[in-house]
């Protein structure tokens, strides 16, 4: 049994842009950290290639939005943006590297792996850096990048790591594995995403996107209420996994 010390966070979210894990999972990462659970997210690029803002720009945005999500620690990793590779042994490293610092219980990759290239490439690159994490004969090195100041600094490596549970965000169409109950936290969720107003909110000097487009807004609250429907809720986020849990009692949260 390996020992999850008091470093461990609870939950990991790793998203390859600034603003991503908000768009996927901000509403669930408010309600576990208002239950005491210890959240982090990991940026894997500075997100350079972005049609607004600088990277600058778009870091200082992330201190806020992690403020009101409540997370207790926030890194962005250095990988080029647009160009995240599952098979490269360095990138596959780095974030083994991650796990083995925060060794987190369960992961999450946001947003839903659909339409960019870094969100295809993310969730097999997670794949691979949680069973590399896994193998002692592999030696941890420190992490590229720089830690949100508002957070906790890195902790002491573990000398490997086994993750409880890794999943993706759900995205429109598919059948999610559990959804969490956001209904609580959903407005939480706005005033992170507004937090990044650089890249949602139509400005003089701005060049028009898609997600800076109204409808791009609209669509995440339909997906909220539509896996909030499926839950019985008013609103909630689905995460898939090729895992299921396994149990030894009937567990107390309500099925659907």
């Amino acid at each position: 049994m390996i020992n999850h010390g008091e470093h461990a966070c609870d939950l990991l979210v790793i998203s390859p842009h600034t603003d991503d894990a908000e768009i996927g999972l901000g509403g669930t990462i408010r309600l576990l950290s208002e239950q005491g659970r210890r959240v982090w997210a990991v940026d894997l690029t500075r997100g350079e290639l972005g049609t607004n803002a600088t990277p600058a720009e778009r870091w200082i945005e992330a201190g806020k939005a992690s403020k009101v999500m409540g997370l207790a620690g926030r890194a962005q990793l250095e990988f080029p943006d647009g160009f995240i590779d599952s098979t490269d042994r360095e990138q596959v490293g780095q974030v083994a590297t991650v796990i083995r610092r925060l060794q987190p219980r369960w992961i999450v990759t946001a947003p839903d792996p659909v339409r960019h290239p870094d969100h295809q490439e993310t969730p097999q690159l997670v794949a691979r850096a949680v069973f590399l994490s896994r193998l002692a004969a592999w030696e941890t090195g420190a992490p590229d990048g720089k830690l949100w100041a508002g957070g906790d600094p890195w902790p002491d490596p573990a000398e490997r790591w086994e993750t409880e549970a890794v999943f993706s965000v759900c995205p429109d169409g598919g059948a999610p594995k559990i959804i969490f109950d956001i209904s609580s936290t959903w407005q939480a969720k706005q005033e992170a995403l507004a937090c990044y107003a650089s890249q949602f909110a139509r400005q003089e000097g701005r060049r028009p996107t898609w997600i800076n487009d109204g409808a791009f807004m609209e669509k995440i609250e339909r997906r909220a209420r539509t896996w909030g429907r499926r839950a019985g809720a008013k609103f909630g986020e689905g995460l898939c996994s090729l895992a299921s849990p396994v149990l030894t009692d009937i567990p107390t949260e309500r099925w659907v």
